[in-house]
């Protein structure tokens, strides 16, 4: 007699819910502690662009925010228990705490490597649930995907030297 798998109460196989909650929990807390790196930047920053950063932080901010909200809810629609401590998130986390003022370029370099991290993992899980036949997973993280390439678009576009600037680097530099 074979048994029959177990499946949650929306249809999906529990082994593959079992996969997906670890990887959503980890995605979990790294957008919580971008979000609080972001708030530090926000608080923390300085720079000649520092008043653009200013009015397009609060938005990743706000994404980060709903973002953690949609991947616990997710785990909880799993089954799973998402962490709810600081000290779990931390321990989670892939991405570090930043201490300190932020001039406006690094701050720009944080928010474009923790996309891209961020999209990275995104990619796996989103692979991850659709091997699962898991949609409204997979379309939870395509949705986050898609502001964070617009977001990393306009950041690798503000990054981006002129000529003048980098001759003026370079003189300064000695």
């Amino acid at each position: 007699m074979t048994s029959v798998p177990s499946t949650l109460s929306s249809q999906l196989d529990k082994t593959w819910a079992d996969q997906l909650v670890p990887l959503l929990n980890v995605l979990l807390s790294d957008f919580e502690v971008f979000r609080f790196n972001l708030r530090g930047a926000l608080w923390n920053g300085w720079g000649e662009q520092y008043i653009l950063l200013r009015d397009i932080l609060p938005e990743h901010i706000e994404h980060a925010q709903s973002a953690a909200d949609a991947l616990g809810r997710r785990v909880r629609c799993l089954e799973g228990l998402p962490p709810t401590s600081m000290e779990a998130l931390l321990k989670m986390s892939n991405l570090g705490a930043h201490e300190g003022a932020f001039h406006d370029r690094a701050v720009m370099r944080m928010v474009r490597e923790s996309f891209s991290h961020l999209l990275r993992l995104e990619r796996e899980l989103l692979t991850t649930a659709q091997h699962a036949g898991d949609e409204v997973t997979a379309r939870c993280i395509s949705d986050l995907m898609q502001f964070q390439e617009e977001a990393l678009w306009h950041l690798r576009s503000s990054l981006r030297r002129s000529a003048f600037e980098t001759e003026f680097m370079r003189k300064e530099q000695g």
